[in-house]
């Protein structure tokens, strides 16, 4: 998933509630890709500076939405990737993510920065020949 759609990935791979409702868990995860995504929803630039209409207004559930507080034991593998151009405070998310599940004992989580790249472009040009992006991807997914 990218951005958002990378937000909803790894909350499916870290919050086993949201498959349990259809008998699933993360463990019928093969890997995930979050591209640029975020991962701590009560953070600036997320939920406290967005219309509540998106997030609400509760901390609370900020938290509770967020990947990194509910990393669960033996996640699916996990291939984080960031644009070099995103903003700060994206790239941090993704570094501290890696870093985070890494320091909670997930042994399968791989990082990658694309270079040259902004929060647009990272997948505006996975269909490009030799794509960075699309290359990390389809070598994650072919392990």
């Amino acid at each position: 998933g990218y951005s958002a759609g990378g937000y909803l990935a790894a909350l499916l791979a870290t919050d086993p509630r949201y498959l349990a409702a259809h008998k699933l868990s993360p463990h019928d995860i093969r890997g995930v890709v979050p591209v640029s995504a975020f991962y701590w929803v009560e953070r600036r630039r997320v939920a406290p500076d967005r219309d509540a209409s998106v997030w609400g207004s509760d901390r609370k559930v900020w938290v509770d939405a967020s990947p990194a507080h509910n990393l669960q034991a033996n996640p699916p593998p996990v291939l984080i990737l960031y644009a070099d151009r995103d903003e700060d405070w994206r790239r941090q998310q993704n570094v501290e993510m890696a870093a985070t599940m890494k320091a909670a004992g997930h042994k399968d989580v791989e990082i990658a920065m694309i270079a040259n790249r902004t929060h647009a472009t990272i997948w505006r040009r996975i269909d490009a020949r030799n794509d960075e992006t699309a290359e990390h991807i389809i070598r994650f997914a072919s392990r």
